[in-house]
């Protein structure tokens, strides 16, 4: 189906639903059997008297010259008057017409059924008959239909008073018997289909107002109860539904609605155009519209009400007309959309026939065929079927915008969400990167404070003992002089120790902050490997336990290194046996390995150290479990491997052979090694 045929769906559906409402409810008006009846004033001339006072009888007309009358060749309307009309009119003469049962006798249908009393009288043999029918008669002496018929004498003339407070309109028709039967059914089943689609639509837009609780759609409903309700009265349905006691509430109930339905329909208009819009005007005008009949009601009961009924013909015409004034100017000035097109029709329509309705009402115009009352109840129905429909169409549309604007919101929302998941995972990224940084930064600084305390401890005891051991041999020498040359170098040789040791120290507090920088560089030249192993051989030559022996069978005559460096991580490593290793021999060796590594070795003869703990004492400030002889500071070990792995190698510890334990330092090659040395005697 393509675009085109879907805009154009609903508008042909509403013009061919409208059009079958209309053929339905108007067709006992063109399938009249024209055979078989008499219309008054068209077929049968018909004479009308007016008598202002009432104060005729049916004698004193009967005797009137034919002067006395106004001959008409169509219905009688005079809009709303107090005037009694006399109708007199001569023998029907309709062709004879027999059924199988027998004689088919003639009737006298009158419209409309809203009229208050009609009189007929008919003159045979013993005098004028009298029969009475309309709304303020009892029902007892009406034939029990809702029209207003008569049966009349076949040959007879006869003369009819009508009066009425509604609008002075007569149109009366003569059947025979068989034809009215079939008339009335057809009249009443249109009237059924008109009554049921305005109870329909009734019900429909209550429960939708119930549903929906709109101040519009309560105005419809409103105002399509009181549509339905006054069709049910105008049409004369009340006097056949209401007990026989109460029929004379239908006439009541025919003038009441006349004058709050104008209002009812005022409220609607309000409502669906004007409220709350830039119409505060045309708003205030149907605001007064719809007041005005309201005023007119207690003229019901003071019985004036033909002096106010013309308000109730007129303002619904005058309604519609400022109806179609704001439709149109919204269609004008807005887009043009089905809803504004829907409400452009009903008021335009309304104003159109709804003023040539008000028209024939007062009596400007004649309106042949169609009773008046029923075309201007179609005129309603059509209206508020349309008004409904387009009142209908609004909400579709206004729920599709809203269901478009859900969408949006939704997806805007799955936006939202997603930008909010994303600045949460931002943000919590953000957040753990922080605690990372400040769980850094306090390792960091529980790592600086505990440095701190360890080097304020190293420097309480390290740096204090040989101190003590300078000031305690500076002080005997300078309390007990002696001449003997041995002891004097005893003393110097304590004190060179003692330097010795604070030298070594100092290096590697200074050396240890250096070795994690990262512009750290070495300064690698050649250097004689003898020389790195006498120069570490020191350290034993001043301990009176240990005895020193060097070996570098295998090794080359230089080896390309720091030598700075190299120095430094060999002499911690022999400055460790000699602290922590029993008294004995202390062995330093140098060889070249096959992945072409030199190897530096010192070996002691004991303790020894357990494999775990081997691997544990070249942490930063981690020191060996035998803590009773010496204490150290925890820098030695971990210098001397951050040392041999700036050179590419690394540092182990292993049990040696004698019981103790042998540290390995090896270094990667860095230069073409000379041929091995020739073995050297223990120094």
């Amino acid at each position: 189906m393509t675009s085109a045929v879907r805009r154009l769906a609903l508008p042909g559906w509403l013009a061919l639903s409208l059009a079958l409402v209309g053929c339905f409810i108007l067709s006992p008006a063109f399938l009249g059997l024209h055979a078989k009846r008499l219309q008054l004033g068209t077929d049968l001339p018909m004479q009308v008297l007016a008598d202002p006072q009432g104060r005729l009888d049916v004698a004193q007309v009967a005797g009137l010259p034919d002067s006395a009358f106004i001959l008409l060749d169509s219905g009688l309307n005079r809009g709303y008057t107090n005037d009694v009309y006399w109708i007199r009119v001569q023998a029907p003469t309709i062709a004879a017409d027999r059924t199988p049962a027998g004689h088919d006798p003639l009737w006298l249908e009158i419209l409309p059924a809203y009229l208050d009393q009609v009189t007929l009288y008919q003159h045979l043999e013993d005098g004028w008959h009298e029969r009475v029918s309309g709304d303020t008669a009892p029902m007892a002496q009406r034939v029990h239909v809702r029209q207003l018929v008569f049966p009349l004498e076949a040959g007879r003339p006869f003369i009819l008073r009508v009066q009425t407070s509604s609008p002075m309109q007569f149109d009366a028709t003569i059947w025979r018997s068989t034809g009215l039967m079939t008339q009335l059914s057809g009249t009443e089943w249109a009237s059924g289909v008109h009554q049921g689609i305005n109870l329909a639509l009734a019900l429909l837009i209550i429960g939708a107002a119930l549903a929906l609780r709109m101040r519009s759609l309560t105005a419809m409903a409103v105002a399509a109860v009181a549509i339905l309700a006054h069709s049910a009265s105008d049409r004369g349905y009340l006097q056949i539904w209401l007990p026989a006691e109460l029929a004379q509430w239908g006439d009541l109930a025919v003038n009441m609605g006349s004058l709050i339905l104008p209002a009812a329909l005022a409220w609607q208009m309000r409502e669906l155009l004007t409220r709350g819009t830039r119409w505060q005007r045309m708003d205030k005008a149907l605001l007064a519209l719809g007041m005005l009949p309201l005023l007119g009601l207690p003229s019901i009961a003071l019985e004036q009400y033909s002096d106010w009924a013309w308000i109730g013909i007129a303002a619904p015409w005058a309604l519609s007309a400022l109806f179609a004034i704001v439709a149109w100017s919204n269609l004008m000035s807005g887009r043009i959309s089905a809803v504004n097109v829907m409400m452009v029709v009903p008021s335009t329509i309304y104003g159109l026939m709804g003023l040539y309705a008000t028209a024939a009402y007062v009596g400007l115009v004649h309106m042949p065929t169609i009773e008046r009352s029923v075309f201007w109840q179609l005129n309603t129905l059509l209206v508020n079927i349309v008004i409904t429909v387009a009142v209908g169409a609004g909400l579709v549309e206004k729920f599709q915008a809203s269901m478009a604007r859900q969408a949006q919101l939704v997806e805007s929302l799955a936006r939202s969400e997603h930008a909010l998941e994303e600045s949460v995972r931002q943000r919590t990224a953000e957040l753990l990167q922080a605690q990372n940084a400040l769980q850094a930064a306090l390792h960091s600084e529980r790592r600086l404070r505990q440095e701190q305390r360890q080097f304020f401890n190293m420097v309480n005891h390290e740096f204090r003992t040989p101190l003590a051991v300078v000031d305690s041999a500076a002080s005997e020498q300078q309390s007990f002089p002696s001449p003997d040359i041995d002891a004097q170098i005893e003393r110097a040789l304590q004190i060179r120790r003692a330097c010795r040791r604070l030298t070594t120290l100092v290096d590697n507090c200074l050396i240890s902050d250096r070795l994690d920088a990262p512009a750290l560089r070495l300064h690698c030249a050649p250097v004689l490997i003898s020389q790195l192993l006498e120069d570490a051989g020191q350290l034993v030559h001043w301990s009176s336990r240990h005895n020193l022996r060097l070996s570098a069978h295998g090794a080359p005559l230089e080896w390309e290194c720091d030598p700075m460096l190299v120095r430094m991580a060999l002499s911690n490593l022999v400055d460790n046996a000699v602290k922590y290793a029993r008294a004995g021999e202390i062995r330093i060796t140098a060889r070249l390995q096959q992945e072409q590594r030199l190897a530096l070795s010192v070996e002691d003869e004991g303790p020894g150290i357990s494999p775990e703990e081997a691997q544990r004492i070249f942490e930063h400030f981690e020191r060996g479990k035998r803590t009773d002889q010496s204490r150290g500071f925890g820098l030695g070990l971990w210098v001397a491997r951050r040392i041999a792995r700036l050179h590419g190698g690394d540092v182990q510890a292993t049990p040696s052979a004698q019981g103790g334990t042998c540290f390995t330092l090896t270094l990667a090659p860095r230069a073409a090694a000379q041929g091995p040395q020739p073995p050297q005697a223990p120094g």
